[in-house]
């Protein structure tokens, strides 16, 4: 309880003692029963507010937590996305065409994708572009992602 309302009430009670006690005070008892209803009711409102203010801080405090609580869900939510999104790129990665074997001497059709070249490759410069020789076939080398793959093809 707020101190004024303490001092107001001890003087509103002070008052009434008197007022009880003096008998030539008889023609301010009316008066002084209407200030005693009067601050009753005064310190009525003052706990009216009191109880408002409060009941304002609560629901503050409720919106607080609601607000928390929805960023934990949308962090729960966003990390659960990304691990989606990394489960998506590991199938992808584990369902994508292994490269056809490189058999030494066979011709490969041209745009086969391996992942090294075959032994005995020399490197033979072609119009400013290194391609890879290799029994038949002519390979230049490409990056799939960032990793080094090579690809067959003519030289331009």
């Amino acid at each position: 309880m707020k101190p004024t309302l303490k001092i107001a009430g001890a003087l509103i009670v002070l008052l009434a003692i008197a007022l009880a006690l003096a008998p030539e005070a008889q023609a301010f008892r009316g008066r002084g029963a209407a200030f005693v209803v009067g601050a009753a009711v005064g310190s009525s409102k003052a706990a009216d507010a009191e109880a408002d203010a409060e009941a304002a801080e609560q629901e503050a405090a409720a919106a607080k937590q609601q607000a928390a609580a929805a960023q934990q869900q949308l962090a729960a939510e966003k990390e659960k996305a990304a691990k989606a999104q990394q489960e998506a790129e590991a199938a992808k990665k584990q369902a994508a065409p292994a490269a056809p074997p490189v058999a030494a001497g066979a011709p490969l059709a041209l745009g086969t994708v391996v992942a090294s070249l075959p032994a005995g490759c020399t490197a033979t410069p072609v119009g400013g572009v290194n391609y890879y020789y290799c029994g038949g076939n002519f390979y230049q080398a490409v990056f799939e992602g960032s990793t080094l793959k090579y690809i067959t093809t003519k030289p331009k």
